[in-house]
């Protein structure tokens, strides 16, 4: 009964996005110049991808979405798994605005790997980057579900 109270709630699944941008400049740490700020319009940019990333992944119109959530809370309710920790995903956006390229480390299953890709490159952001950003774009992904026990 549990577990499919948790399944009702599959739109309330949450995907934290913190946009901290942390724009990669290809240097190695020892021959980087000294941070500069960076530009607002970057930041504001790299906000609305991780806006654009939290509405692809809780779709629930979805079934690649459905499929990873449930993927998600069997790992964890099934399995027994703790929840998966944040990860650093590195993110690089043509001047189309599409996901050209996507760098985010295994959540240790190769179709729940290739869904988050699917979700994430298939379809044209918003708007394109500024021509002035330097990327990658660097989003913190956080999977989770609700806890059923939270939530009654």
């Amino acid at each position: 009964m549990e577990n499919k109270f948790v399944k009702n709630r599959v739109v309330k699944w949450v995907l934290g996005l913190l946009a901290g941008v942390g724009l990669a400049t290809g240097l190695p740490s020892e021959a980087a110049p000294p941070a500069a700020p960076v530009p607002q319009h970057w930041i504001s940019y790299a906000e609305m991808v991780g806006n654009q990333f939290a509405e692809w992944l809780s779709d629930p119109q979805d079934e690649n979405v459905v499929q990873l959530h449930t993927w998600l809370q069997d790992r964890v309710l099934k399995d027994g798994q703790p929840p998966l920790q944040p990860m650093v995903a590195r993110v690089w956006v043509g001047p189309r605005g599409l996901v050209e390229r996507l760098d985010v480390p295994t959540v240790g299953d190769a179709g729940a790997d290739a869904k988050v890709r699917k979700l994430l490159m298939s379809r044209p952001l918003p708007e394109p980057p500024p021509p002035d950003m330097r990327q990658p774009i660097m989003l913190q992904l956080s999977l989770d579900f609700p806890d059923s026990t939270a939530a009654r």
